[in-house]
């Protein structure tokens, strides 16, 4: 080979290693493009709870109490604006809590710490708060403090910490809180109007196991009208014999005619007990009864029921409605001061005792390549309270622990794909999982606009919001 043809050789080569090495580069910073996760706090369906809002006067500072049990107080002239003047006239008060994965999932609040996005927060409760007057942030006083009752999905230990999430970016190295029983909750309880007296309706004998009924009148006055009564048992729900389930000292005792029926009564048992996690746990009892009485003994009594029955009914639904409502607050608050506006989280950094690494699969890939249009994968898990995200380059490495989960995967014509904690736990068997060979699963999902999705995951009427 001639010296020239030498030369255009290697001028080729270098040429073609050039332009692979340039190809190369530019796949890599694609790559790294694509496979970047966003910081901050990015609600992924591109809003996060509403807040509730409550306006006071700067001057006599506010008290404000929420369903959850959560309770701030804010002291009287305690707020400067941005220019750190003393701020005067009505301003507002905007708050909103996150106490399941859920409404994590839905702030969009970072839960996943360090470079490899290993370690996470477990939440027993996280806040965000702020005070604006004419739509401009306010701040506090460096001398003053809010004091904060935040209401505790569970019974937090001594590794929980109260971390404030700064510049929606990074969480603080976290200090101490105190955890306190829902005082204001059970004194309110226990101080609930009287239930009124209901009137006999005598019932027809029926069966060979007769009791009376005997209570704390102070507490349920309503029972004293069935005082020294006998009832006969007619039915009673499986489970609980009678004789035992009469030695309960219940919290809750109803006693109602059965529709249709002059001759049965439905009566209601329930106990209310808070298990270590400051959780209301309820037990409850049926049975139908008829009561021994005379013939004019009936008569008297009926004609008080029917007069009686309304304006009873009426009363008592007050006073059950509003003891529903105290039992729907936290039995326990983790309260804490703080000395500025912004995200708190009672967590606990931990890291995932994973049984093993799952490889993951979606219908929705038959449409689109998620690496190209950086679908990202949300793993809500609901007993931890913590939400970890995914984007595509990650999907064959997801850990898989004994916690239920639910996918949410946001696809780019703005819908969300589902996969919920029943379809999971349908496709993965945790106890056939290998530690050691590769566990692909394929998902079929449920299709979602992003308003039909937050309608799904909203709590149910009447539901507390720790679960």
């Amino acid at each position: 080979m001639t010296s020239s043809a030498k030369n255009k050789t290697k001028k080729a080569l270098r040429n073609t290693f050039i332009i692979s090495s340039a190809l190369a580069t530019l796949a890599y910073l694609i790559y790294l493009k694509l496979s970047h996760y966003d910081e901050g706090v990015i609600p992924p369906l591109g809003k996060s709870l509403p807040f509730e809002k409550q306006k006071f006067d700067a001057a006599k500072g506010t008290v404000f109490h929420q369903s959850t049990g959560t309770h701030i107080v804010i002291p009287a002239n305690a707020l400067l604006d941005k220019d750190g003047n003393p701020v005067r006239g009505e301003v507002e008060l905007n708050f909103r809590e996150f106490q399941n994965a859920r409404e994590i999932f839905q702030s969009g609040i970072p839960m996943q710490m360090g470079d490899d996005r290993e370690k996470y927060f477990a939440s027993a409760g996280m806040m965000e708060l702020t005070v604006k007057q004419n739509g401009e942030e306010l701040q506090l006083k460096k001398d003053a403090a809010i004091d904060v009752e935040l209401a505790s999905a569970i019974q937090p230990d001594a590794d929980f910490k109260l971390y404030f999430l700064t510049d929606d970016l990074n969480w603080d190295k976290g200090k101490g809180f105190e955890t306190v029983p829902n005082s204001r909750r059970d004194s309110a309880l226990a101080n609930l109007p009287e239930r009124p007296d209901k009137p006999i309706n005598p019932l027809a004998d029926s069966t060979d196991f007769v009791f009376e009924l005997v209570s704390d009148y102070k507490r349920m006055p309503h029972l004293k009208t069935w005082k020294d009564v006998k009832w006969r048992l007619i039915s009673s729900e499986k489970g609980l014999l009678p004789e035992d389930a009469l030695r309960i000292n219940w919290d809750k005792i109803s006693i109602k005619q059965v529709d249709g029926s002059e001759n049965v009564y439905a009566m209601d048992f329930k106990f209310f007990q808070t298990d270590y996690e400051g959780k209301v746990i309820e037990k409850s009892f049926s049975m139908k009864a008829t009561p021994e009485l005379t013939a004019s003994e009936l008569a008297d009594a009926v004609l008080a029921y029917n007069t009686d029955l309304v304006n009873y009914e009426l009363e008592f639904a007050s006073i059950d409605k509003e003891e529903d409502r105290l039992r729907l607050e936290a039995g326990l608050l983790n309260k804490f001061k703080i000395n500025s506006f912004g995200v708190y989280n009672i967590d606990k950094l931990k890291n995932a005792e994973i049984l093993a690494s799952v490889n993951l699969s979606f219908d929705f890939e038959n449409e689109l390549n998620p690496k190209i249009n950086r679908v990202m994968l949300y793993v809500i898990d609901e007993k931890e309270r913590t939400v970890f995200k995914f984007n595509a380059f990650d999907w064959n490495n997801i850990p898989i622990t004994e916690n239920d989960y639910s996918l949410v995967a946001l696809l780019p014509d703005q819908t969300v794909a589902y996969v919920s904690k029943e379809s999971f736990r349908a496709v993965i068997n945790t106890s056939t999982l290998s530690p050691i060979l590769e566990n692909k699963f394929h998902f079929t999902t449920e299709r979602f606009s992003y308003d039909k999705f937050e309608d799904l995951i909203q709590p149910k009427e009447n539901t507390p919001r720790f679960i």
